[in-house]
């Protein structure tokens, strides 16, 4: 069982929406309501309804207290869903971009000096390599180091107990 991250109910962590990835691996995990409210507040295309699930969580916020990041990334969330909520009040808001999937035709837009080349491939496989190589000598230095510690230890026993 973990917390909800912005009302602290208990929730299934297995189960649990994901808010952000903390440190550590501790991840910032929803309940049920909690993120259903945010998915509400960021989908819905009534006002009303995006204003009344952001008030929602801003009570549950204020009434529990939540660390830092759990508030900056909240506070992000609630400022795109109110900048969608006046583009639809204004009628300026686009709803293909909604409906909008990411498929190769999307990323066409991307500058080229930011997509990644053969060069960049053949520098991250080349450092894969390294990586593997290293691992192997550290996990054989590891593994000497400690058969050299369990046979000290074996001969420390065997000297206090037969001499």
């Amino acid at each position: 069982m973990a917390k909800c991250t912005v009302c602290n109910s208990q929730t299934r962590a297995e189960d649990a929406p994901i808010l952000a990835f903390g440190v550590y691996g501790d991840h910032k995990v929803l309940c049920d309501e909690c993120a259903a409210d945010i998915e509400e507040a960021s989908l819905s295309v009534d006002i009303d309804e995006i204003a009344a699930a952001m008030d929602r969580i801003s009570k549950k916020m204020s009434k529990n207290d939540p660390d830092g990041q759990t508030i900056s990334t909240v506070t992000a969330i609630m400022e795109g869903c109110a900048e969608r909520a006046n583009a639809i009040k204004d009628g300026t808001y686009d709803f293909a971009r909604d409906d909008k999937v990411a498929t190769a035709e999307s990323f066409e837009d991307i500058p080229e000096e930011l997509l990644e080349t053969e060069e960049d491939r053949e520098l991250t496989a080349e450092e894969e390599e390294k990586n593997k190589k290293f691992d192997k000598i550290y996990n054989i230095v590891a593994s000497v180091i400690f058969a050299a510690l369990g046979a000290y230890a074996i001969y420390k026993i065997l000297d206090i107990f037969l001499f």
